[in-house]
């Protein structure tokens, strides 16, 4: 019989940045959305950057999450990000001139879509996008 709640845990470099009981998990993957609820069915998926909703007491949680790697099974959901904000951590302002930032790097690059350096500032405008849809989304 499957457990009730799942344990959340995400794991960034510099430590665990959240660990929870939750009764669901959403998370983006490259290749789309994918949910988790207890019971589930051994997972292993590549995040991209994006919102991550959990479920705690039927009150849905929200935080924004970088590229990484996600593992889930019947009781727990692991993610390992490079990165991991709330969305009381975000500076609308703030962010928005990192996005603008990025995407003039991005124009200035005399080489199109390839390259280390374009993957960074892909990296940095998907990091910033996450971060502002969260905010619009915890409006």
């Amino acid at each position: 019989m499957a457990e009730e709640l799942l344990t959340l845990e995400i794991a960034t470099p510099v430590g665990l940045a959240l660990q929870t009981e939750c009764e669901s998990v959403a998370a983006p993957s490259v290749a789309g959305e994918f949910g988790v609820f207890p019971g589930h069915l051994p997972l292993l998926a590549a995040l991209r950057s994006g919102v991550i909703r959990y479920t705690v007491g039927g009150q849905v949680q929200l935080a924004a999450v970088g590229p990484g790697f996600v593992e889930a099974g019947p009781e727990r959901v692991l993610l390992l990000t490079d990165t991991f904000t709330s969305p009381s951590e975000v500076d609308a302002d703030e962010v928005r001139a990192e996005l603008a930032d990025a995407e003039k790097r991005l124009d200035a690059l005399e080489t199109a879509y390839t390259g280390h350096e374009y993957a960074e500032i892909i990296r940095d405008i998907e990091w910033a996008q996450a971060r502002l849809t969260l905010i619009a989304r915890n409006d």
